[in-house]
């Protein structure tokens, strides 16, 4: 599952693959309760931290969008339509190699003031990578704040699928990355929220 955003500064060699990379930091602002979380952080402002090249694609997941801020310093948030892994409450302040997510589609852009809303989503009986959307309405929508942004764990590539693919399907479905899902979600129902 991807872990650590990287900057490409430059295209070296497509053949064979070469690219010079720098490797983003979450910035630390002071509060005490993103210390331990400091080295899974997903959301927020990252900083440039260290250099280097590298010569093999295995290590790049998918392109994220990020804004930058400041000299050497990029914003990456969820945006609206994005799916992501969220830690389930028990769990998001002691990240596990096995832990269970939830999985949300996000139904706004992130803003300073607002924070942003998500919709939990549902694997479909019958298939290891599709997902729907829960519950509609008020219900089944959540609001988080920019105090609670280290729910989010990471990004899952995602496509929505159209009635035309699968007519059998519901409306609103995604077929999520099985490359950032969990293992675990493949052999058993555990990791579906409750």
């Amino acid at each position: 599952m991807p872990r650590q955003y990287g900057l490409i500064d430059e295209v070296v060699s497509v053949n064979p693959f070469q690219v010079k990379l720098s490797w983003l930091d979450l910035v630390n602002n002071g509060d005490e309760r993103l210390i331990s979380w400091l080295k899974t952080g997903s959301c927020g402002s990252f900083k440039v931290d260290r250099n280097m090249t590298v010569d093999s694609m295995n290590i790049f997941s998918h392109v994220m969008l990020c804004y930058r801020a400041a000299r050497q310093v990029y914003r990456i948030y969820p945006n609206k339509d994005s799916v992501w892994g969220v830690y389930r409450e028990r769990q998001r302040h002691v990240p596990q190699r096995d832990e269970c997510y939830n999985f949300v589609v996000v139904l706004s852009n992130y803003s300073e003031i607002h924070g942003l809303s998500f919709a939990y989503l549902d694997k479909v009986d019958g298939f290891k990578t599709v997902f729907n959307r829960k519950e509609f309405g008020f219900h089944g929508v959540k609001c988080v704040d920019k105090n609670d942004l280290q729910i989010f764990s990471h990004q899952i590539p995602a496509r929505k699928v159209s009635n035309d693919e699968i007519p059998e399907l519901l409306n609103d479905c995604w077929e999520l990355d099985p490359a950032s899902l969990p293992a675990v979600l493949f052999h058993s129902k555990a990791c579906i929220r409750d």
